[in-house]
């Protein structure tokens, strides 16, 4: 059998990033080929697809010590883990983005809606079964290391978390947002998110007291500020954007969301500022938008006033944006 579907698009000694596709592979040859290297290789399960649906997988594979997470998006079929493929001790939480699945594990059945996750066990045979093709998140932690921060880790079991569960909305957006930074390139960067994926999960799960406390100072802080800054990042074409606006947006008090950019050594304003001035930097050194007039451009980063954005830019970057084209132009 081929293995034309794997693609290694990162392979350093703590992280390795894999890519698998049916897509990749002769219509008769993509069964087997995903039971054998995406089922029994990478993921270790038993795939059974089901009938009245054309059979693919699309799946991006993360893995470092002590985590690893898989984003996909699959066909209908049923996915086992057989006690002959049980060959690790780890927890996972299993989301459904785009469609609810069927949990079997210890006796015990979970019918999950769209949105919904599941805890589960890697020492044990389980099955899920998948009705519909759908978009889901894989994301996996060794045992040892979660069982100290949650408060029953046996009891949580095959459990429902539900869609509207903080910590879960949380670890999903938190995972969208690093694999679109590429935070996973940087060694310090991969630790740090191994960790706050660590207090991610066991918050969802349903962490201890005083792990909780910890989580939430760490992984969850951490996750809400990359959220509200992709969200800033979003909304910097609108002149209104405030605190009050991201606060609301996010449930959280303005003083709260203050206190982050505080802890940064920053303010909101000041952030704000400092990312539309860069994206304007941006925008005036692109070839591609030579044509564009340096007003628009003021306007299409959120300045509402000219005069105030050539100062602004000016005491940034030591020259006005006019000057700055005119170089990049040259150049």
């Amino acid at each position: 059998m081929s293995t034309a579907g794997i693609i290694a698009t990162g392979d350093r000694s703590d992280c390795s990033i894999v890519r698998f596709s049916t897509e990749d592979y002769a219509p008769h040859e993509r069964l087997d080929a995903c039971r054998d290297v995406y089922g029994r290789t990478l993921s270790r399960r038993d795939i059974e697809p089901l009938p009245d649906e054309p059979f693919r997988t699309d799946v991006t594979l993360w893995r470092m010590p002590g985590l690893g997470i898989a984003k996909a998006r699959r066909s209908a079929a049923i996915y086992r883990l057989p006690r002959q493929f049980i060959d690790s001790d780890d927890v996972f939480i299993t989301v459904g983005l785009t469609s609810g699945c069927e949990v079997h594990q210890r006796g015990r059945l979970l019918d999950l809606k769209p949105g919904e996750a599941s805890v589960m066990i890697t020492s044990e045979p389980a099955c899920l079964k998948v009705p519909s093709c759908g978009q889901y998140i894989n994301v996996r932690a060794p045992r040892r290391v979660l069982s100290p921060s949650v408060a029953d880790l046996d009891a949580a079991c095959c459990q429902r978390i539900p869609a509207h569960n903080p910590a879960l909305r949380l670890l999903t957006c938190y995972i969208g947002l690093i694999e679109e930074t590429q935070d996973f390139a940087a060694p310090d960067l991969r630790r740090q998110v191994v960790t706050h994926i660590h207090d991610l999960m066991g918050l969802a799960i349903g962490a201890t007291r005083d792990a909780a406390e910890t989580a939430r100072s760490r992984g969850g802080r951490a996750a809400r500020l990359r959220a509200i800054k992709q969200d800033i990042a979003n909304r910097l074409d609108q002149p209104d954007l405030s605190v009050a606006l991201i606060a609301a947006q996010h449930r959280v008090r303005p003083r709260w969301l203050q206190r982050l950019f505080e802890a940064e050594g920053t303010t909101f304003t000041e952030y704000v500022l400092a990312q539309r001035l860069a994206r304007a930097h941006r925008l005036l050194t692109d070839p591609r938008r030579a044509s564009m007039k340096i007003s628009a451009i003021a306007l299409d980063t959120g300045f509402g006033d000219l005069s105030y954005f050539n100062r602004a830019f000016r005491r940034r970057y030591g020259v006005t944006p006019s000057e700055l084209r005119a170089t990049a132009i040259c150049g």
